[in-house]
C-alpha cells in the first residue's frame, strides 16, 4: 500500500496582516467620523470579505461544498440588507421593509449551511435537533415578551415591525445553538471555531438594534454597526482557515455525548428562562400567562423526546457495535462465534433434528490475491459471500471462518446436504465479473453430520474438505466411517512422525555419486531415512510430503544439512576422502521462502569448517516453476557463497530447458525414469542426448540417477554424462557404513581430483 505523506497545515498567507488591517478598523470606526464614511468602511469591507469568501471557497472546495458554497452568499444578502435600510427608513408602507427579505433570506441560508456542516461532521441528530427547538422557543418567548410586545405600544409603530424586531434575534439563537453543535462535534476543525464566532457577532448587532428599536429607532445609529462589521472580518477569517486541497484531514470527531455539559447548559438556561417568563411574569394578562405556561411545558415536552431519542439512539449505537463484534467486517455475514452461538440455540431447540455442515474453502483464491492485490481478492470474497447467501435454504446459518474459509450448515438428511454442496459448487465457479475482468474460481466442500457436537462435526467437516482438495478439488466429500479410519490413520502417523523428528529418529544416509568413467566416487548425496518402530522402514516419498504440509520440513532440512557437513569434515579428519570431495543435500522449496536461508547454510558452513564448493545443493523443478526475484535473490547468494546448485529429477516436471538459463544453477540430475529404459528405448537415449548437448552449451555438469546396469552406464557414458549414482556401484548407507565403502574406494582407485562444477 502507498503511504501518503501527510503534511503540517499551514497558516495562511497574509493571516496576521490581515487581522492587524481588521483590527485597526473596527477601532476606526468606533472613533467619531462621519456617518457617510463609516458607512463607506462598512461597505469596502463587506465587500472585500465577500469576494475573499467566494474565491477561496471555489480553490479549496471544502466539504461540504453545498454549506460552505452558501458563506459567501449569505454575505451577500447581509451586505444587500444593510445598504438598503437607510433608504427604506422613513418610506411608507411595505417600502420600508424592503431590506428584511434580504435579510432574512441570508438568514435562513446561514441556518441551513450550518445545519448541513454539523450534520456532515456527525452533528445535528434527533437530540440536537430537540435542542434547537428548545432553545428557539425560549428564545421566541423572550423575543416577544422584551422585544415585539413592548414595541406594540410605541407611537407610529406597525405589527409588522415589532415582529421583526423580534424574529432576527431568535435566529440568531437558533444560529448559536447551531453553531455549538458544530464546534462540539468537530472540535479540531478551525473554520468551525471562526464561523460560530462570525454567528455570536451578527446576534450581538441583532439584539443591539432590537433595544434600540424599543426607544424608538427605526434605524440604528451607525456605530451600532460595529459588531456586523466584526461578523464580516471574522467570517473572512473562517475562510482562510478552510484545508487546502491536499491538506492533511481533520482529526475524527469525538465520540456523540448526548447529555454533555455543554448541552445540558443550553437546555438548563433555555428551561430557566422559559420557567421565568411563565411563573413570574405577571402583568401580561391571563392569554399571555397560558401561552407562556404552554410553552414551557411544551420544551418540557421536547426534553422529553430527547430523552427517549437519546436512549433510543444509544440502544441502536449497541446493537451496531454487537453486530460489528459478532459479523466479519468485509462479507457481513456472522463470525465463528456467532455462527457458534446460532447453531448451538437451533440444535438445543431442535435437538432431534439433522443438520450438516457443509466447510467450503476456495482453490485458487491466493493467485488471485497475489496476481490483482487484496482489494480484488476483497472484492470476490464480497462475492463468494453473496452466492453463499442466494443458495443457502431457508433454516441455513452461514458464516466466515477466515480467509477464504467459509461455512454454512443446512438442516435435513445427507441427501440434501449433498445436494446443497453441488448447487454451492456450480454458484461459485461461474465468472466473477471484477474490475480487472473475469475471475474464475472454484471451491472444495466438505460435508460432515452434526452429531456429538458442533466443534466435532466442524473438524470432521475440516477434514474432508481437505480431502476434496487433494482429490483434484472443486469437489466435496461426505464424512464417513471410512473416511474417519483414513484420516484417523493418517493423524496417527503424522503424530509418529512427529515425534520422530523430535527425539531426531530421522536418519541421514548416503549414497556415492561416482565417475561414470572410471567408477571414482567423487562424492555422497544425503538421504533422509525413518525406521519406524513399528512398521520399520518408510518410504520417503511417503513422510517427505507430510513433513512438508506440516511445515516440518524447515526444522528437519536443517538438521539435515548440518548433519552432512558435520559427517563430510570428520571423514576428512579422518583421511576418507579429500578436499576436492562433495557433499550433495536436497533443499525443499519451503526452504527456499526463507529469506534466512543463504545466511543459515553460510552459518553451517563456518561452524563445520567446511568451504561452500564442497556442497552442492539440489533443488527441484517445482520450484523452478515459482521463480520470483526473491527466489533468484537467494540462489545468487548460495552461488556467492561458492555453494554449487543441482536440478534433481531433471525432465519429470513442468520445466524446459530454458528454464536452465534463468537460473544460477550448476548440475543438471537426469532422473531415473530416463535411465531405466537405456539400451531399450531409443526415446530415453534421445532425452539423455538432448540434456547433455545444452548442459554442454551451458557448461553445466550432469549426474545421472538410478543407474543398475553396465549397459545403463556404459549408455550413459557414452553419451557424454560425467557422473552416476545408483545401486550398481553403492545403496544408501549409514554414515559409517558409508565411511568404510569410501575408505575401500579409495584404496582401489588413486584419489583425482573431482570434476568441478563449470556454471558460476
Amino acid at each position: 500500500m502507498v503511504q501518503q505523506e501527510v503534511t503540517a497545515p499551514r497558516r495562511p498567507r497574509g493571516w496576521f496582516a490581515y487581522v492587524l488591517a481588521a483590527a485597526v478598523l473596527t477601532v476606526a470606526y468606533l472613533l467619531p467620523l462621519p456617518d457617510a464614511l463609516r458607512s463607506a468602511g462598512v461597505g469596502v469591507f463587506g465587500v472585500g470579505a465577500l469576494v475573499l469568501a467566494a474565491v477561496l471557497v471555489r480553490r479549496r472546495r471544502p466539504e461540504p461544498p453545498s454549506s460552505w458554497s452558501l458563506v459567501p452568499l449569505c454575505a451577500g444578502l447581509f451586505l444587500l440588507g444593510s445598504v438598503l435600510r437607510p433608504w427604506a427608513d422613513g418610506n411608507p408602507g411595505l417600502a420600508a421593509f424592503a431590506p428584511d427579505p434580504f435579510s432574512l433570506t441570508g438568514y435562513a441560508l446561514l441556518v441551513v449551511a450550518l445545519a448541513r456542516m454539523a450534520r456532515a461532521v456527525g452533528g445535528l441528530r434527533r437530540e440536537v435537533v430537540c435542542d434547537v427547538l428548545v432553545a428557539s422557543l425560549a428564545g421566541a418567548s423572550a423575543a416577544v415578551q422584551f422585544l415585539v410586545l413592548p414595541v406594540l405600544d410605541l407611537p407610529g409603530r406597525t405589527v409588522l415591525g415589532s415582529v421583526l424586531a423580534g424574529v432576527y434575534p431568535l435566529f440568531d439563537v437558533v444560529l448559536v445553538v447551531l453553531a455549538l453543535d458544530l464546534i462540539m462535534s468537530a472540535p479540531g476543525v478551525v473554520a468551525h471555531r471562526w464561523l460560530c464566532a462570525a454567528v455570536a457577532c451578527l446576534l450581538v448587532g441583532d439584539v443591539g438594534y432590537a433595544v434600540l428599536g424599543r426607544q424608538g429607532y427605526y434605524v440604528a445609529p451607525t456605530a451600532f454597526d460595529a459588531p456586523f462589521l466584526l461578523a464580516y472580518f471574522l467570517l473572512a477569517v473562517a475562510v482562510l482557515h478552510l484545508p487546502r486541497p491536499g491538506a492533511a484531514p481533520a482529526p475524527p470527531p469525538p465520540t456523540f455525548d448526548a447529555w454533555s455539559a455543554p448541552r445540558l447548559v443550553v437546555l438548563c438556561l433555555s428551561l430557566l428562562g422559559a420557567a421565568y417568563l411563565a411563573s413570574t411574569r405577571t402583568d401580561q394578562g391571563l392569554v399571555g400567562q397560558v401561552a407562556a405556561f404552554a410553552l414551557l411545558c411544551a420544551m418540557i415536552g421536547l426534553v422529553l423526546a430527547r430523552a427517549v431519542a437519546a436512549v433510543n439512539g444509544h440502544a441502536a449505537a449497541k446493537a451496531v457495535l454487537e453486530h460489528r463484534a459478532t459479523h466479519d467486517a468485509l462479507t457481513d455475514l456472522p463470525g465463528r462465534d456467532e455462527f457458534e452461538r446460532r447453531v448451538q440455540a437451533l440444535l438445543d431447540a431442535e435437538p432431534a433434528a439433522e443438520r450438516f455442515v457443509l466447510f467450503v474453502d476456495l482453490d485458487g483464491f491466493k493467485r488471485v490475491n497475489d496476481t490483482h492485490g487484496h482489494v480484488v481478492g476483497d472484492l470476490l470474497l464480497c462475492e463468494v459471500a453473496a452466492r453463499l447467501r442466494g443458495v443457502a435454504p431457508a433454516g441455513a446459518v452461514p458464516a466466515r471462518l477466515a480467509g477464504d474459509e467459509f461455512v454454512l450448515t443446512v438442516p435435513g438428511p445427507d441427501v440434501a446436504a449433498v445436494a446443497w454442496a453441488v448447487e454451492l459448487l456450480d454458484a461459485l465457479r461461474r465468472p466473477v465479473r471484477l474490475p480487472v475482468g473475469d475471475v474464475v474460481v472454484s471451491a472444495s466442500v466438505g460435508i460432515a453430520p452434526v452429531c456429538s457436537s458442533l466443534s466435532v462435526a466442524l473438524r470432521e467437516a475440516d477434514l474432508a474438505m481437505y480431502r476434496a482438495k487433494s482429490q483434484g478439488r472443486n469437489r466435496y466429500v461426505l464424512w464417513d466411517d471410512e473416511l474417519r479410519r483414513a484420516i484417523g490413520d493418517d493423524v496417527e502417523f503424522e503424530l509418529d512422525l512427529r515425534c520422530a523428528v523430535a527425539e531426531q529418529s530421522l536418519e541421514v544416509h548416503y549414497q556415492a555419486i561416482v565417475s561414470l568413467a572410471t567408477g571414482v566416487p567423487r562424492g555422497v548425496e544425503a538421504l533422509l531415512r525413518w525406521n519406524h518402530p513399528l512398521h520399520g522402514p518408510i518410504s520417503p516419498a511417503v513422510f517427505v510430503p507430510v513433513l512438508e504440509e506440516t511445515g516440518l520440513v524447515l526444522e528437519v532440512g536443517r538438521r539435515v544439512l548440518d548433519t552432512a557437513l558435520a559427517d563430510l569434515a570428520s571423514w576428512r579428519r579422518d583421511g576418507v576422502v579429500g578436499e576436492d570431495f562433495l557433499v550433495s543435500v536436497n533443499v525443499s522449496p519451503r526452504q527456499l521462502l526463507d529469506h534466512d536461508f543463504a545466511e543459515t547454510v553460510r552459518d553451517l558452513l563456518a561452524a563445520r569448517g567446511v568451504s561452500g564448493e564442497a556442497l552442492l545443493l539440489e533443488i527441484t523443478e517445482s520450484s523452478m516453476l515459482e521463480k520470483d526475484d526473491r527466489t533468484l535473490a537467494l540462489l545468487d547468494r548460495l552461488r556467492g557463497l561458492g555453494v554449487g546448485l543441482a536440478v534433481d529429477d531433471f525432465g519429470t516436471g513442468y520445466s524446459a530447458l530454458s528454464y536452465l538459463r534463468s537460473f544460477p544453477v550448476t548440475r543438471v540430475k537426469v532422473d531415473r525414469s530416463f535411465v531405466s529404459g537405456l539400451g531399450c528405448d531409443g526415446t530415453d537415449a534421445a532425452v539423455v542426448r538432448a540434456v547433455v548437448a545444452v548442459s554442454e552449451a551451458l557448461g553445466l555438469a550432469v549426474t545421472a540417477e538410478g543407474v543398475e546396469t553396465e549397459q545403463q552406464r556404459a549408455v550413459l557414458a557414452g553419451l557424454g554424462v560425467g557422473h552416476g549414482q545408483g545401486w550398481l556401484w553403492h545403496r544408501a548407507q549409514s554414515a559409517p557404513e558409508a565411511a568404510r565403502y569410501l575408505r575401500d574406494a579409495g584404496a582401489r582407485h588413486p584419489r583425482r581430483a573431482v570434476q568441478a562444477d563449470a556454471k558460476s
